[in-house]
């Protein structure tokens, strides 16, 4: 067993920096919290060895609760990502919470391809916040993001009359949009703007997204009839029954099932879940 240690989310260059010893070197595993302040007493409980992040889920599809990845499950999604772009180590921009999946993969992301990622202005998502955390990427590498549909939608609104906002949205090599179903015609309207949007569908048991633009990442599996889908990679992480409101203590582990794999609800053919 080992200490998980609550890192504000806030505080993106520590976030990373307990990331890349819980993802790469086997370290203390970390549990994103809201805000920027470090917490007085930073241990949560004790986790097993293989564990290196537990976080708590959007509550999309079921009530919330806590879930525990291992390492190997982070960087296997990270992979499976990777490959599904043609291999591209690119530079990531950081537009979503760090305390949920989609936000910490673009960390891990960015670790796994040795990048340092940018980083929206703290003050909330804007279109003008989006373009000047993206001004800060390196031109000379692929650019990635992950959004969800409201935050794409703004960017949407924005670029009918800001040229600037037009061009950081069509200079993205992919934005994976993800959380909740677009709104129809949300995404064919950010693609007439030279956006190369992705639909993503994941969830916090199988590490971030694993079906990209309806076809699962290679080592995955998706059955639209039940809305299974298996973790990218052939990971196998461990989902935690904990509810996020219990007292400290340890922690009840439970792996979700069959091994590797989430439930999700389902809109017609396509589940409804976290992005990744």
């Amino acid at each position: 067993m080992k200490p998980l240690i609550r890192v504000p989310a806030g505080d993106v260059p520590r976030l990373m920096a307990q990331l890349r010893n819980a993802v790469l070197l086997d370290g203390l595993a970390v549990l994103p919290i809201p805000g920027d302040e470090e917490p007085t007493d930073p241990i949560d409980r004790l986790v097993p060895d293989d564990i290196a992040l537990v976080v708590e889920t959007s509550g999309s599809t079921a009530a919330p609760k806590r879930v525990a990845l291992s390492a190997a499950a982070l960087r296997a999604s990270a992979a499976a990502t990777s490959r599904w772009f043609g291999g591209a180590h690119g530079q990531w921009l950081l537009a979503l919470p760090g305390t949920y999946i989609a936000g910490v993969q673009v960390l891990v992301r960015s670790l796994v391809a040795g990048t340092e990622p940018a980083v929206m202005p703290d003050h909330g998502f804007t279109p003008e916040g989006f373009v000047e955390a993206a001004r800060t990427l390196d031109p000379d590498r692929p650019w990635f993001t992950s959004l969800v549909p409201v935050q794409l939608a703004r960017l949407v609104e924005a670029a009918d009359t800001d040229r600037r906002v037009r061009a950081a949205l069509g200079s993205f090599e992919a934005i994976l949009l993800g959380g909740q179903a677009a709104p129809p015609g949300l995404v064919e309207r950010a693609a007439a703007l030279g956006a190369r949007v992705h639909r993503t569908y994941g969830s916090s048991e199988t590490a971030g997204g694993c079906v990209y633009d309806g076809t699962p990442c290679p080592g995955s599996t998706c059955r639209s009839s039940t809305a299974r889908c298996g973790s990218p990679g052939g990971c196998s992480p461990k989902g935690t029954s904990t509810n996020p409101n219990e007292p400290r203590g340890p922690s009840r582990s439970t792996r979700t099932e069959p091994a590797g794999t989430a439930r999700a609800t389902s809109g017609r053919s396509t589940p409804t879940v976290d992005s990744g």
